[in-house]
């Protein structure tokens, strides 16, 4: 048996990332909207995955965290990729990502040991918040974007990774945890 997975780092709810949620939303109601609950930074993304892949996977976790301290991220701003003005992703961005780059880089170069696929753009720490079916240049989701583009979100405290496994349905990806590690 295999799933989709991904390493992530999850947050709590976060009432100002929810606010600008239901700012984008009020625009655009056909904007497909991360659910508050299931918001988190992938670390890597792992595709479809063996089960018999998961202790190697815990371990890769555990090397990719060692030495690093639990700690906080400011998250601030906002965006869209590819751009502002041709949208399919919406995001909130964050500053001191030294820790999570570590991590990602460490997670990448093990993990391609293990025949999973490396990464082929460099680590861009980010929330994403909301999607587009199709790309779009909507004036007024690209004016809300730049009305926060200095935002602040908030802080969050980060002390484990977790292994995540991704079931796609039709109300949105339903993510649970298969493995986690705890920083220390």
């Amino acid at each position: 048996m295999s799933f989709r997975a991904f390493i992530s780092i999850d947050l709590a709810r976060i009432q100002e990332i929810e606010d600008y949620i239901v700012a984008l939303r009020s625009v655009d109601p056909t904007l497909k909207v991360v659910d508050p609950k299931q918001i988190h930074i992938t670390l890597k993304f792992l595709g479809e995955t063996p089960e018999s892949k998961v202790p190697v996977i815990a371990e890769a976790m555990r090397e990719a965290a060692k030495g690093i301290e639990p700690f906080t991220v400011p998250l601030r701003g906002t965006g869209a990729f590819p751009s502002k003005n041709r949208i399919r992703v919406i995001w909130v961005g964050m500053n001191d990502t030294l820790p999570m780059g570590t991590m990602a880089t460490r997670l990448d170069e093990l993990l391609s040991q293990q025949g999973f696929e490396r990464e082929r753009r460099p680590f861009a720490p980010h929330l994403t918040v909301a999607r587009t079916k199709v790309e779009s240049s909507n004036p007024s989701i690209r004016q809300i974007i730049e009305n926060n583009a200095q935002s602040d979100f908030g802080t969050v405290f980060v002390d484990r990774i977790r292994l995540k496994k991704s079931v796609l349905t039709q109300c949105g990806p339903r993510y649970s945890t298969v493995e986690e590690v705890v920083l220390s």
